[in-house]
């Protein structure tokens, strides 16, 4: 998914200004979406208007000029074209699970706990805010729009869920049973000990 696919997605919905379609990349849920560091867009909004996919609407706003943006017949196809485009399989990035994945025993539990708890915090808030979204009396949200409203909402009580599972585990040491069939439990802690040791710097 490209950054120009969703301005386009973006402007389907009405004429933008590059600050109304920013905001929708960057609200509480967005992440849940695509994910991805936008940066500044006006470069993207030039390119696409440079290339026919998009023109832009002077307009007066209390006195003030305002740069609308709105699809061509061109950027209307391009977009319908993209929706019709078989989607790819999300990738995650998820710094947590990555830090599960390699915590070692020489690690204080305690720490992941904490990580666990605030991970559970923003989750929480988000998840309050996908709940209230199609209900706030602002947002535009199509009938479609509530299923993937209502995949975002089940996959953030999931996430609640595993993470007071993990909690628990980790406080009751009940931990799954892993699999180590070379040893690497072990060898990973020598190597990190031996490291260490040999670090005075390290150690103090």
């Amino acid at each position: 998914m490209s950054i120009e696919h969703t301005i386009l997605a973006v402007l389907s919905f009405w004429p933008s200004t590059g600050y109304n379609i920013k905001s929708e990349f960057e609200h509480k849920a967005a992440g849940l979406y695509w994910g991805m560091s936008y940066g500044s867009i006006y470069p993207k909004l030039k390119k696409l208007e440079e290339e026919g996919f998009i023109y832009a609407i002077e307009q007066e706003d209390e006195g003030r000029k305002k740069k609308m943006y709105e699809l061509t017949a061109k950027g209307w196809k391009e977009f319908e074209n993209w929706l019709k485009t078989p989607p790819s399989f999300p990738v995650i990035k998820d710094e947590l699970l990555m830090k599960m994945s390699t915590w070692h025993e020489d690690m204080d539990n305690e720490v992941l706990i904490s990580h666990l708890l605030k991970r559970k915090e923003e989750a929480s808030d988000i998840l309050k805010f996908v709940k209230e979204w199609p209900r706030n009396g602002y947002s535009y949200v199509s009938k479609l729009g509530c299923l993937s409203i209502r995949y975002a909402e089940m996959k953030l009580e999931t996430e609640i869920k595993w993470i007071e599972e993990s909690i628990e585990a980790l406080q009751n040491n009940n931990l799954p049973v892993g699999q180590d069939p070379h040893g690497n439990t072990e060898k990973l802690l020598n190597r990190r000990r031996m490291a260490i040791g040999g670090d005075k710097g390290l150690c103090q």
